[in-house]
């Protein structure tokens, strides 16, 4: 079974939301498929990217919203794949330098889990 890895992100506080989006969607994005070491270990990745106006509709009716502006997902076959993409040379000489564009660093939270669906609508269990 595959692993998820979720890490949630915060953009740098100087930085709109739609600046956030922009730079990790674009720039980002396009650097960090680029990479050989991603091809090699990632099965799958994925930018969530938080919408400000539903996530306040919903806190209006007393839903705790995190604090977060997105998160990067991985799918990987086991954790060394990640480890080794994170050890990677052009990993820590292209991509790392690019987060500082957009995102606090020290605010990444990580989950790391699998999935276990339990209904898709459509389909029958």
């Amino acid at each position: 079974m595959a692993i998820r890895v979720v890490c949630l992100i915060k953009r740098r506080p100087d930085l709109t939301q739609e600046q956030f989006s922009e730079h990790w969607s674009k720039n980002h994005g396009r650097i960090f498929t680029s990479l050989k070491a991603v091809k090699e270990n990632i099965i799958r990745y994925n930018q969530f990217h938080v919408l400000e106006q539903p996530s306040q509709e919903l806190a209006k009716i007393g839903l705790p919203v995190a604090p977060y502006d997105g998160a990067a997902e991985f799918t990987i076959e086991k954790i060394e794949d990640l480890l080794a993409l994170f050890g990677d040379e052009e990993y820590q000489k292209n991509a790392i330098p690019d987060e500082g564009n957009f995102l606090d660093r020290n605010i990444v939270q990580v989950l790391v889990g699998e999935d276990h669906v339990k209904w898709v609508r459509g389909e029958s269990a």
